[in-house]
């Protein structure tokens, strides 16, 4: 049975959403969603003092939620090319994370691609079921043209370098560091190399550093895309279930150089033996829907409000109507399986 990381975690999953914007009418609908979590999402920054993070938390609280992820983190682009300015980083990112602690936010979810092409997507309107509108990425449409040759090895090095200072900060803290797969899971876009984009870089993270404060965000639909077989994604969980923190939820159709995000019940992967399998190993953290379509009636983010951070297209994935449905299909699949949850010893 894992180690729970949080002493107000219960046994199963916990339903968690990312409110765009984060306001209180959002935070309500969340509460009537039966979501128990939020997560804070910027893709750029985060609240750096306590004072700013209570602010956050205390907004949260009063609709009896929990604030359990802060989701981007401090800038970290230096840190990953390794230019100057690297070491001020780190030292503002370890301040974070003790920060963090402090407020008792348990998980920062964050990534480790190169901040020259981050997310790639070719489209952000290809319509889906009911004229739904999602994103899509498919590498013959994509602008791929070479801005800086990076090294593997070197942006290992830079990894490696930073886990083995955070981490440390993090064990005294009490946080758990998730890191989140390169979306898309290719080895390199516009000449920028990307690490985290197999099961085997996902190997060679946790043999880096062996604490369990070194984790993972497991994305189902990137994992599927990364094994090249959905089947097995429930095997992966087993895995990694020491490692993961917090996971999300989406789901697609295709393989790492095209596909499609779809609704939840539309993609390639077996939902059932994923939460399964999330039940039966103990995972008892934070689960949120990620990418959702565009709901007809909604305006999109090509004219609206983004998700902060997020530069993308009118369907976002950070729209809140498609979170209805998703809520509901979750927290459908966790009553499925909740019989499989260990039961607390007495």
């Amino acid at each position: 049975r894992r180690k729970n990381f949080s002493a107000a975690c219960s046994m199963a999953s916990r339903l968690a959403l990312v409110c765009t914007p984060l306001n209180d009418e959002n935070l309500q609908l969340a509460k009537q969603l039966s979501c128990e979590d939020i997560v804070y999402y910027n893709m750029d920054t985060m609240p750096f003092t306590v004072e700013d993070l209570t602010k956050v938390k205390e907004q949260v609280e009063r609709w009896e939620l929990k604030l359990s992820v802060v989701e981007g983190g401090p800038p970290m682009d230096k840190i990953v090319t390794g230019e100057e300015g690297a070491q001020q980083q780190l030292e503002q990112y370890k301040q974070c994370i003790r920060n963090m602690g402090k407020v008792g936010i348990p998980v920062l979810c964050y990534n480790f691609m190169h901040w020259g092409c981050r997310v790639g997507r070719t489209s952000y309107e290809v319509p889906i079921r009911g004229g739904a509108l999602s994103s899509q990425f498919k590498m013959e449409n994509f602008d791929n043209t070479i801005v800086e040759e990076t090294d593997v090895e070197k942006m290992w090095k830079q990894f490696e370098w930073f886990i083995n200072e955070v981490t440390p900060v993090a064990e005294e803290a009490g946080v758990f560091l998730a890191i989140h797969p390169d979306d898309p899971p290719v080895p390199r876009l516009k000449g920028l190399a990307r690490i985290f984009n197999s099961v085997e870089g996902f190997q060679r993270l946790a043999k880096t550093c062996p604490s369990k404060h070194n984790g993972i965000t497991f994305d189902i639909s990137l994992f599927s895309l990364m094994s090249g077989k959905p089947s097995s994604v429930p095997s992966l969980i087993k895995m990694f279930a020491d490692r993961i923190h917090f996971v999300h939820f989406r789901d697609v159709v295709g393989v790492p150089t095209d596909y499609t995000e779809v609704f939840h019940d539309q993609g390639d992967t077996d939902h059932f033996e994923c939460f399964k399998a999330l039940a039966e190993t103990g995972f008892n953290g934070p689960l949120r829907p990620d990418h959702v379509p565009l709901m007809v009636g909604e305006e999109g983010h090509g004219t609206g409000f983004k998700a902060k951070g997020y530069f993308s297209g009118k369907a976002s994935g950070y729209t809140m109507g498609g979170r209805h449905y998703a809520c509901g299909y979750i927290r459908g699949m966790l009553q499925a399986t909740k019989s499989f949850v260990p039961q607390k010893a007495n």
